[in-house]
């Protein structure tokens, strides 16, 4: 096992399931660029609220897990030749969604804006 920093785009939406425990779970799929080389895939998987934060982002989406890799292989049905990937289990997740989430300026208990979060554009500017 292996602990990793993995960054990609979705290759197609994830999937968000229900365990038999009743905890949430989803699944993913990374295309991940290495230097100049063909993109590689990385089937993932994250668990309770990783799973719930992965499962809001869509197809083409910027997504980086945080987690444990691990190399697997398996045979192709079609040309009977051994394909090797990585699969990873998420501990942790980022996106572009959380950035924006975070940058988002937090209201007073009004509901007002914050004092300072105002857009530039009522900045003087002398010059």
């Amino acid at each position: 096992m292996i602990d990793a920093l993995v960054s990609g785009k979705l290759i197609r939406d994830p999937e968000l399931k229900t365990g038999k425990s009743g905890k949430p779970y989803c699944q993913f799929m990374l295309s991940v660029h290495i230097q100049d080389a063909e993109p590689i895939v990385v089937s993932g998987i994250g668990f309770s609220d990783v799973a719930d934060r992965i499962a809001l982002l869509k197809k083409n989406d910027s997504l980086a897990v945080i987690g444990s890799l691990r190399p697997t292989s398996w045979t192709d049905r079609n040309t009977n030749e051994e394909k090797h990937g990585l699969n990873i289990t998420a501990n942790n997740s980022l996106s572009t969604y959380d950035i924006q989430k975070r940058r988002k300026p937090k209201p007073d208990q009004a509901g007002n804006p914050a004092a300072g979060n105002e857009p530039f554009y009522n900045d003087n500017l002398d010059f």
